[in-house]
């Protein structure tokens, strides 16, 4: 089962869907899905990921995120790749240090990480 599959498994149907096309998009309980895929847009916008979801935080707290783990494997080889790699891994744990619960899907199972 897919990350997205268990979301819906678990807490059922989303009022929205946010995949970070307009960072407007976040507003309120949803599903937010490729999170890392954000973070990698607003770095290439210049835009600070860190400040953008921490001023968000409490529309944040209401929504179900989704990322994949990027912090496996060979390490890019390019500057850009290996800060998107490491702002990703931190905004992840400050997520997850805000968040009620948090999972982890790995080949389809599902591993409860906290809450």
């Amino acid at each position: 089962m897919g990350k997205r599959a268990y979301a819906l498994k678990l807490y059922g149907h989303f009022d929205y869907e946010c995949d970070f096309e307009n960072e407007d998009d976040i507003t309120g309980s949803g599903l937010i899905t490729n999170i890392h895929i954000g973070i990698k847009k607003l770095m290439l916008r210049d835009i600070n990921p860190r400040e953008f979801f921490m001023s968000r935080i409490d529309l944040l707290r209401q929504c179900v995120i989704i990322g994949d783990d990027i912090s496996c494997g060979v390490i890019p080889i390019d500057e850009f790749g290996r800060k998107w790699r490491d702002e990703t891994g931190k905004i992840y744990q400050e997520l997850a240090r805000e968040a009620e619960i948090v999972d982890r899907i790995f080949a389809g199972l599902s591993l409860r990480l906290k809450g």
